[in-house]
């Protein structure tokens, strides 16, 4: 025990030496989430209302009129045809229940919901029922929302899993041919198992750490609350750390490949997971939502953002379980696989 908790002390004291994780770890996130907080501020006031026409006669004509994010112009024909292709309007309800939208974008895929709600509700008039739009079915309340809360979900779930670094780091260290410093650790008695184990603590400190770091920065500096369920999101953090740790341990080991491969590797796939996520707008998202919704399910990045967000900022437990023990049983399988790999790992000299 006492040298495994040397190892973990030895783990601590490198990273802090070393000027470019520190940098890359805290200073580099700062940057970012402020360069984006900078830049979506702006859009945080709420969702410019949506310009549609709306055809006399249309059944739903008054219930259209009630919904707070319609702009709703009461003209058809060839007028609406007109304003449509001038783009002063996003759509038109016909009086005969058909939608025409310009296009894919948010306000379209608002719309198509919108419409789509009408048809149900008049599949229930057809069936001889009726409904009370003026009677609140639904619970309103004040929730955070909008670009600035979506895109900075989706940069802390990539900042999460940057304990892949650590993770390539002690393989870097433990794997002889790798690193001068392996090469002395591989002729004395150090055991690989003590070794990598105190290099995951050491790592999933020092990346929970991190985040915790940049929740805290947002919520002081930006006003933007991450913490509002501190319990739940430092089991998500410590979970993701542990699985972002694992799976650099992984790549690592399972490869023969330098490090200078294994870093822009991780780079790389996580500036697209975390693209696939909505670090880059709503766009990409909602076609990989549309066309690839599997991809997404399973994304890491996205499952730590959108958990996040659904914990702190609409106060929902939802899936949360279910990511944080996905996370722990992905990272135990991985850490097992890689200590396989660097334990069959063989050198004829050094």
């Amino acid at each position: 025990m006492k040298r495994f908790f040397s190892h973990v002390a030895l783990n601590v004291k490198m990273s802090l030496k070393d000027k470019g994780s520190l940098f890359w770890s805290f200073i580099y996130p700062i940057l970012l989430l402020t360069l984006m907080a900078v830049a979506f501020s702006g859009l945080q006031a709420g969702q410019k209302p949506i310009a549609v026409a709306v055809e006399s006669g249309h059944p739903f004509a008054g219930a259209l009129q009630q919904i707070d994010i319609l702009d709703v112009q009461n003209v058809g024909g060839d007028e609406a045809l007109n304003l449509l292709r001038d783009k002063d309007v996003d759509g038109i309800f016909r009086a005969d229940c058909t939608l025409l939208v310009r296009g894919e974008g948010m306000n379209e895929t608002i719309l198509r919901e919108i419409g789509s709600e009408l048809k149900k509700a008049g599949s229930v008039y057809a069936a001889g029922r009726s409904l009370d739009f003026t009677k609140q079915y639904v619970e309103r309340g004040d929730q955070k929302e909008g670009m600035l809360y979506v895109t900075l979900s989706s940069s802390l779930g990539m900042f999460a899993l940057y304990g892949y670094f650590a993770g390539i780091s002690i393989v870097h260290h433990i794997q002889a041919n790798l690193s001068p410093l392996a090469a002395r650790l591989s002729t004395t008695p150090i055991s690989r198992l003590s070794y990598v184990s105190a290099g995951l603590v050491s790592g999933v400190a020092m990346s929970s750490l991190q985040t915790i770091c940049l929740l805290f920065y947002l919520k002081w500096v930006w006003k933007v609350d991450y913490l509002a369920d501190p319990w739940r999101t430092l089991l998500l953090v410590l979970a993701a750390g542990f699985f972002g740790i694992a799976v650099g341990l992984f790549i690592g080991a399972s490869n023969r490949w330098p490090l200078k491969a294994k870093v822009p590797l991780g780079i790389s796939l996580m500036l697209l997971l975390s693209a696939a996520s909505g670090m880059m707008g709503p766009p990409l998202r909602l076609f990989i939502e549309k066309n690839l919704p599997w991809l997404n399910r399973y994304n890491p990045v996205n499952m730590i953002s959108r958990t996040i967000y659904r914990l702190n900022v609409l106060e929902s437990t939802k899936e949360f379980s279910e990511n944080v023990v996905i996370f722990f049983v992905a990272g135990v399988f991985l850490c097992i696989a890689s200590l396989l790999f660097i334990r069959k790992r063989q050198f004829k000299s050094l």
